[in-house]
């Protein structure tokens, strides 16, 4: 008959499994109690960071992994001006925010609105930058050069200072753009996106200051 040997218990190694399991334990409660730690707005310029993380409601850093990126990203959309949001959650509880926002395109003077490349216009505070339509334009036609003037580059657009709705007898998608450089364009809505070349354009005129007809000729008169 065989002598059965008791095995003596390993006290060190249950020390070391029970360390390890507390180890766990934190860990775990570690990172369910972790708050965020930064917040990153990208992309924003009519909304301030301040703005959005209010909206949002995130202002006291809430705890990271509860977060619902889903409901913060449809109270972002909410904002009049947020076309878009896409919300990441980074290594070292960073909550990063990047916001698409509709394009203004122009300050309505006689509405006191902006128009957005949605089509829509919003009454807002100040806008720095934008171009004022100075005088009234046919639904068609402003829904016509909505749509093409949203193709230019925001620094083309933010370098008209006036638009001004000015068909003539052959043209009545005709357009005068006064720019901020002093000089003059006259362009048709089939042809706006010719706007997008200007700043080559004018590298052209040896700093003469005139009329631009990219209507029709395509051709530069100088002012006297």
């Amino acid at each position: 008959m065989k002598k059965r040997v008791k095995k003596k218990f390993n006290f060190l190694k249950f020390l070391l499994f029970i360390i390890f399991i507390i180890i766990i334990i934190l860990i775990v409660r570690f990172l369910i109690n972790a708050r965020v730690r930064n917040i990153i707005i990208l992309n924003n310029n009519y909304y301030s960071d301040e703005v959005i993380i209010e909206k949002c409601g995130i202002e006291n850093y809430p705890k990271f992994l509860t977060l619902n990126k889903k409901k913060l990203e449809n109270k972002i959309k909410s904002l009049e001006l947020i076309k878009d949001v896409k919300i990441t959650k980074k290594f070292g509880f960073v909550l990063q925010i990047e916001v698409t926002e509709k394009k203004i395109l122009y300050y309505i003077r006689s509405e006191n609105e902006y128009m957005t490349s949605t089509g829509h216009a919003y009454k807002l505070n100040n806008v720095i930058g934008i171009p004022t339509l100075i005088n009234y334009v046919p639904e068609n036609i402003e829904a016509s050069f909505i749509k093409e003037f949203s193709q230019i580059d925001e620094n083309i657009i933010n370098m008209i200072s006036e638009i001004e709705y000015n068909k003539n007898s052959y043209d009545d998608k005709r357009f005068l753009l006064y720019m901020n450089d002093g000089n003059e364009v006259y362009i048709t809505i089939s042809k706006i996106e010719l706007l997008n070349k200007y700043i080559d354009i004018v590298k052209t005129l040896s700093n003469k200051h005139g009329i631009l007809y990219l209507d029709s000729g395509n051709y530069f008169e100088i002012k006297k």
